[in-house]
């Protein structure tokens, strides 16, 4: 991942998230901050809308809502936003990375914010990388996003601190080589050798070598492993 500023919310510069209010200074001239909440839960969406309102001002934000992703999907078609709180796992044709992916297709400029019930690192840094500004679990509560909101204001990356997304960098997965993970990623998907070394224009040997070594470094001993292994780690949305 390229170098990015990845911090928590600084109780000086905006309030503190135990009383959020007022937040980062907004011009009273400027038009009101758009803010979509992407969550199937309304208790969130609820949750979420009076704190956002309390910490930014009611006239400063208009907060509105989708419960599945592709009422999302086509909602981000007609509506212009400046900030995305969203669910991974909502109902949908897209999920996890997969469903970012599709966002910033069509709003490539949004603010993403990440709130889900995972605390895999793999997956923090996954969406992270792939654009997301903030990630965010569920099991922190809704005053940690807005804690996130305040930092990507100020133009700042945001890592729930429950997650520890440096250790992801050391993980098993991102040891292996591009072609050790490309052959692992086939064996996810049910293909078989001889057909990984046709697609990837390798040797048999090659590909061979590049499952053990794979294997090894990740612990496993079958292919049957593979798939629970990826789940395991927030890395399923690799497979395609």
């Amino acid at each position: 991942m390229s170098e990015q500023h990845v911090t928590r919310y600084d109780d000086q510069a905006a309030g503190s998230p135990s009383n959020p209010s007022p937040g980062p200074k907004l011009s009273t001239n400027q038009n009101p901050i758009k803010v979509l909440i992407a969550d199937d839960h309304p208790i969130i969406v609820v949750a979420l809308t009076e704190m956002l309102g309390s910490a930014l001002g009611s006239g400063n934000v208009v907060v509105d809502s989708v419960s599945d992703g592709d009422g999302l999907l086509r909602h981000l078609e007609t509506e212009q936003l400046d900030y995305l709180i969203l669910d991974l796992y909502m109902p949908g044709r897209f999920k996890s990375i997969a469903l970012v992916q599709e966002i910033l297709a069509k709003q490539p400029n949004l603010q993403i914010i990440v709130y889900t019930g995972s605390e895999l690192p793999c997956l923090a840094l996954s969406a992270l990388e792939i654009g997301a500004q903030g990630f965010v679990s569920k099991s922190s509560g809704p005053r940690t996003v807005i804690e996130a909101i305040f930092a990507v204001m100020l133009g700042k990356n945001f890592v729930d601190p429950a997650i520890d997304v440096v250790s992801a960098k050391s993980h098993p997965w991102y040891q292996l080589t591009s072609g050790e993970q490309a052959v692992v990623l086939a064996l996810a998907r049910g293909e078989n050798l001889q057909a990984i070394a046709i697609d990837s224009s390798r040797s048999y040997k090659t590909v061979t070598t590049h499952k053990y070594n794979a294997m090894r470094k990740l612990g496993l001993r079958s292919n049957d492993e593979i798939g629970r292994y990826l789940e395991r780690n927030g890395l399923t949305h690799l497979i395609g």
